[in-house]
């Protein structure tokens, strides 16, 4: 008797009805929600909250590849994951692709270099995520996008100010570790508070009916409450109770909020622009 062997054309097409009949779909690979990679990256470059960019070009791959495993991630993925993963994956996208930008472009002594005059580094399109473009047409992603179309109006949580870095030394410093789903409402917490009682950033001493602040509470001052009292308000709330979180509620409604510069120059160790 003759053995009969399938052809190629033949064995796929058989394969293919098989996957129609049992529904079978490919699986996306699993996602390290610990972020190791990120965690790797910020152990070697960063020190007392600021970056060494130099280390960062010299030794490209290891971001190269969180970025990459980043990029990796589709929106069906993401469907199955909590609300907490999906916040610490943006969050640390967010950290990650600013990183790239400075490295890339660098050496600058701010961010807001690069662009030039006509330009906004917050708005360039390199951010190889376009499926989850927010209007739909599949373009790279910009950091706006992450923070103003995805972050703020997708978790609504005001503490998220406190977690991206803008690559500035008047922004919130980078946390020396990836925010993780397991940990991240004490992350935030956290990385709030020590915003927040951070001298160089904000002043919170009640002095003659106000306190001065960051001009990310004037930037976006729709999160964190509607008016002044409402945003000494949400201050009080992310401190300890303790005489700096009594004092300004002590101050009543008719606190004042007044801004202090914001230091634009990048977030680089010395001489490792």
């Amino acid at each position: 008797m003759t053995r009969r062997t399938l052809s190629i054309p033949r064995l796929a097409a058989l394969l293919a009805g098989l996957t129609l009949v049992l529904g079978w779909r490919s699986v996306d690979p699993p996602f390290d929600h610990g972020h190791s990679g990120l965690a790797a990256v910020l152990d070697e470059v960063l020190e007392e909250e600021l970056v060494d960019y130099a280390a960062l070009r010299r030794a490209p791959e290891p971001l190269d590849s969180y970025l990459a495993a980043l990029a990796s991630v589709t929106p069906r993925q993401v469907q199955g994951w909590s609300r907490a993963q999906r916040f610490a994956f943006w969050i640390n996208a967010y950290n990650a692709f600013t990183l790239q930008l400075v490295r890339d472009e660098g050496p600058v002594k701010s961010i807001k270099e690069i662009g030039g005059w006509f330009g906004s580094p917050w708005r360039r399109r390199f951010i190889p995520l376009g499926s989850f473009d927010p209007k739909g047409k599949g373009r790279r992603l910009s950091l706006d996008d992450i923070e103003h179309r995805i972050l703020r109006p997708g978790f609504k949580d005001a503490r998220l100010h406190a977690a991206v870095n803008c690559a500035s030394r008047g922004c919130p410093p980078l946390r020396p570790e990836p925010y993780q789903a397991v940990t991240l409402e004490r992350q935030l917490t956290e990385q709030a508070r020590s915003w927040l009682l951070d001298r160089g950033r904000n002043d919170l001493r009640v002095d003659r009916g106000a306190v001065r602040v960051s001009r990310i509470f004037d930037w976006y001052e729709e999160d964190f409450g509607d008016g002044d009292a409402e945003v000494v308000g949400w201050i009080a709330s992310q401190l300890e109770e303790g005489p700096q979180a009594a004092a300004l509620r002590a101050a009543g409604p008719g606190v004042k909020v007044r801004y202090l510069d914001y230091d634009w120059g990048i977030n680089a160790l010395p001489e490792r622009r």
